[in-house]
């Protein structure tokens, strides 16, 4: 009933969305994405000006039914959730997915929600993300170029 994916450059989300849409006009496409002035790397805020040319190219907002904002602490706690939980070495970002995934499952009262873990653990190695105090994890990854 749900997809929820971040917005970085927005392949993903458009992508796949449009795909679901065509077989399934109901379900619920829904973007993750940082607030305002906050980074969580690999994603974005649109309110920010930029738009990612993907995202314009398939209806970005014609396609989108709703945002999930998700603050870079709560990303790094999923991250480390996927991690120790599923055994999943991801991204940031996929745990910033995960997170928006978590909070649509509170609001509603039943359905299937999906998310993708589209960003590897490797580039955040540097971070500490995994081991290290999360506020200062949260810090440190908010000054790394990672492209």
């Amino acid at each position: 009933t749900h997809f929820v994916a971040g917005l970085g450059t927005s392949g993903t989300l458009m992508g796949v969305g449009t795909f679901l849409k065509e077989k399934n006009p109901s379900i619920k496409i829904l973007a993750v994405e940082p607030p305002l002035g906050e980074s969580v790397e690999g994603l974005r805020n649109l309110d920010e000006g930029y738009i990612p040319p993907v995202y314009e190219k398939w209806g970005g907002p014609e396609l989108l039914d709703g945002k999930r904002i998700v603050r870079p602490r709560e990303s790094v706690e999923y991250t480390r959730l996927l991690a120790e939980k599923c055994g999943i070495f991801s991204g940031i970002s996929a745990g910033a997915a995960l997170a928006g995934a978590v909070r649509v499952a509170s609001q509603i009262e039943s359905g299937t929600i999906v998310f993708i873990v589209c960003d590897g653990g490797w580039k955040y190695l540097s971070t500490g993300a995994w081991t290290d105090d999360i506020d200062d994890v949260v810090d440190r990854a908010s000054k790394i170029i990672y492209f």
